[in-house]
């Protein structure tokens, strides 16, 4: 695949994750995909890795947890040959008003048109606030 269709297929990944399309999300993975979100595991909801049934479990979850959908915006691109990092800034309010707003950072590894990995960088303090503390 090209650098530009491998932009693509990150691109309508997190369209799909956005629209809390969980089949059309996890069409876009390959069965073996891991998904790594940058912080001590047990420490805070999205620590760890997380494999694909994991993954459709969390776009579940973020549907759940934010009845009117998340909404991601990439904020910068930077590609080549099967990686694509990606700046992303997501925006979502929770049912009971708290707004969560968050950066984040991803490096997505592709092979065959499939995503294979995915590591997140975010603020942990915000997600701790937005989900622990309140």
């Amino acid at each position: 695949m090209s650098t530009e269709q491998n932009k693509q297929i990150v691109d309508k990944f997190f369209e799909k994750f956005s629209a809390a399309d969980v089949a059309g999300a996890l069409e876009l993975l390959d069965d073996a995909a891991i998904w790594r979100a940058m912080g001590r595991e047990g420490g805070l909801p999205m620590s760890g890795e997380m494999d694909k049934p994991m993954i459709g479990e969390l776009i579940e979850n973020v549907k759940s947890a934010f009845p009117d959908g998340m909404r991601l915006t990439p904020t910068g691109w930077t590609a080549e040959g099967d990686r694509v990092a990606l700046e992303m800034e997501s925006y979502a309010v929770k049912s009971n008003g708290i707004v969560y707003n968050n950066f984040h950072h991803f490096l997505v590894a592709l092979s065959n048109g499939k995503i294979t990995s995915l590591r997140e960088y975010l603020d942990t303090l915000h997600v701790k606030q937005v989900f622990i503390d309140n």
